[in-house]
């Protein structure tokens, strides 16, 4: 019936319902083109403010960070405090509440529609540190000599303490920043190395703290947190370099700046100050000399770091303009395509399809008999290739935004496994360890009702460095990271815990599965000889802390971590290459 209908219809109104048919798919094209350009550049824009975001972030912590230099001074003065010390250490706090209340700002669901999870972080981190600052204060209106050295190190341990609670919402503005410009990804890995570099070398001066103001030797858990404080930097160095080799602009006048006077002066300064406090009696520097020589060798750190971020800022922003031009051109593209197919429809309309109608009225006039009618002159023109040309330009941007798509995917999904993977030995980095021990700490399996952690550290690890150098250092690391693979199941949690240390969350039956795999790792560790160029190579041993939970939940997790540090520790204490085990009876991590 339909097709009897538009049979029955005038060829000229065909053609009116042909054209208007076949111009629809054309103006869904076309919207969804100017659709796609628009979402693109509001991606763009977002990635721009969140990189603003991330950069109000990083310079939050600093501040955070860099109010510990005056507050160690003041915590090292006896009463009354001086005035200079007070205004320093106040302008320190005002300078951090300006940072984090401007980031708050930006995180405000108005201006930020996805951050509440984040806007929450940083509230809570706020919150702490203020608790940390009224801690401090409760310390400095003591007398000096009623100061402990322990209460000291809390007070410290608190203000560091603030500044990892920061980074979960850093680390997902950076993830927000590389989903409108993957071209950004290098200099934000490279800020956030630089602003983690900053805040390690500020709790290495921090470290110090307790023991110069309380006139006391370095003891050997002080010492052992300054080596892995090093070793952190070191760590973070390496990777800095790497960073920058990739980006040959970067090798600037600011980076030589930090090499010279950071990892020159600085550590020099540091492991000057640590032999002196090493030696009986302590030393005669008090923390506000050593914040006043140490903090200004930190500056150039900083000042590198917002030479990279000026840097992203830069690019991320010519992506944004990209994608603005982009978007303007499609919408004109699209607008004058529109207008081309009109025009040209109705030519053809005026050229082909009116003649005909004229003609056949003509044929029909002669058919009667009429021969005084005018036959028109008709002239054929090929209109319609334009329309296909423009047909194929629009199926070329198609497809190449599926492969954007595929590509941005792809690069989504390599940045979350850097994000989890150490980068040495391609084992999994303490948060991804701690995000997995939660989980598994929370499941329950009765064929497998005991959990065991397995903590173990390389000893002397810092004199195969000193004596063999980083690069054999780093081999033993990937030589252990190894074994550790093949010993373990495929179940078990296997992780680089940090520096030369390891972890290892596995479910057993009973407590004597899980040391049994302590002693294989042990043993297979000290059997194995590390190669070193310059002679036969060498051998190593590992200590072990195990610890067991027959039952926990998310927040027993912490306390099983640090029991197993402590058993590790004890395990170094008796003389290490040994395994230090929790009792077997222990029923939970409550314990």
């Amino acid at each position: 019936m339909i097709r009897n209908a538009f049979s029955a219809m005038s060829i000229d109104r065909r053609f009116s319902i042909s054209v208007a048919v076949a111009l629809l798919p054309v103006l869904v094209l076309c919207g969804r083109l100017v659709v796609h350009e628009w979402h693109a550049y509001m991606v763009a824009d977002g990635a721009l403010y969140a990189f603003q975001t991330y950069r109000a972030g990083l310079l939050a912590i600093e501040s955070v960070s860099a109010e510990r230099g005056p507050t160690n001074s003041v915590l090292g003065e006896d009463l009354p405090i001086p005035e200079a010390r007070r205004v320093s250490l106040r302008r320190a706090r005002d300078e951090s509440d300006a940072r984090i209340e401007k980031l708050l700002e930006m995180l405000q669901a108005g201006r930020c529609p996805g951050c509440a999870v984040e806007l929450a972080r940083i509230q809570e981190a706020r919150n702490d540190l203020a608790s940390a600052r009224e801690n401090v204060d409760q310390l400095i209106g003591l007398p000096l000599a009623q100061r402990r050295e322990r209460t000291l190190s809390n007070a410290v341990d608190r203000m560091i303490k603030v500044i990892p609670q920061f980074a979960p919402a850093i680390d997902a503005l950076a993830a927000n920043v590389v989903k409108g410009d993957t071209r950004a990804l290098n200099c934000l890995i490279l800020a956030t190395l630089t602003a983690d570099l900053r805040e390690a070398a500020g709790q290495l001066g921090s470290h110090f703290t307790a023991t110069l103001t309380a006139h006391r030797t370095l003891g050997e858990d002080n010492q052992l947190v300054i080596e892995r404080t090093e070793g952190r930097i070191d760590q973070l160095r390496e990777l800095i370099d790497s960073h920058v080799r990739d980006r040959p602009t970067l090798e600037s006048t600011a980076f030589d700046k930090m090499n010279r006077q950071y990892f020159g002066e600085g550590i020099a300064y540091i492991a000057e100050v640590r032999s002196l406090a090493s030696r009986p009696g302590g030393v005669a520097i008090s923390p506000a000399q050593l914040a006043d020589r140490y903090v200004p060798m930190m500056r150039p750190i900083t000042a590198f770091r917002d030479q990279v971020l000026d840097l992203a800022e830069t690019e991320i922003g010519h992506h944004r303009s990209n994608a603005l031009g982009l978007l303007a051109v499609s919408g004109l593209a699209a607008f004058l395509l529109i207008a081309i197919l009109l025009s040209m429809a109705m030519l053809f309309r005026r050229r082909v399809i009116r003649p005909l109608v004229d003609a056949t009225h003509v044929i029909g006039a002669i058919a009667n008999g009429d021969l005084t009618a005018e036959i028109p002159a008709a002239r054929y023109r090929g209109e319609i290739k334009a329309m296909f040309n423009a047909i194929g330009v629009l199926k070329a941007n198609s497809v190449e935004r599926q492969q954007l798509e595929r590509e941005r995917g792809r690069l989504i999904h390599e940045l979350k496994a850097t994000a989890e993977t150490d980068f040495l030995t391609h084992l999994l980095n303490r948060r991804a360890f701690e995000s997995r021990a939660r989980l598994s700490c929370a499941e329950r399996n009765a064929a497998e009702p005991e959990l065991a952690l397995i903590m173990f550290d390389i000893d002397h690890f810092k004199k195969i460095n000193d004596t063999y150098g980083h690069a054999t250092g780093d081999h033993a690391l990937q030589l252990v990271a190894r074994l550790c693979r093949e010993i373990c199941r495929q179940s078990d949690v296997v992780a680089r815990w940090g520096g030369e240390e390891f972890a290892v969350l596995s479910r057993v039956q009973d407590a004597a599965q899980a040391l049994a795999v302590a002693e294989r790792l042990r043993r297979r560790i000290s059997e194995t000889r590390i190669p070193f160029s310059g002679g036969e190579g060498f051998t190593i041993t590992a200590s072990f802390g195990v610890a067991f939970a027959s039952a926990c939940d998310s927040r027993d997790v912490d306390r099983l971590f640090r029991r197993a540090d402590r058993l590790l520790y004890q395990a170094k204490e008796a003389g290490r290459d040994r395994i230090v085990a929790d009792p077997v009876s222990v029923p939970s991590a409550n314990s």
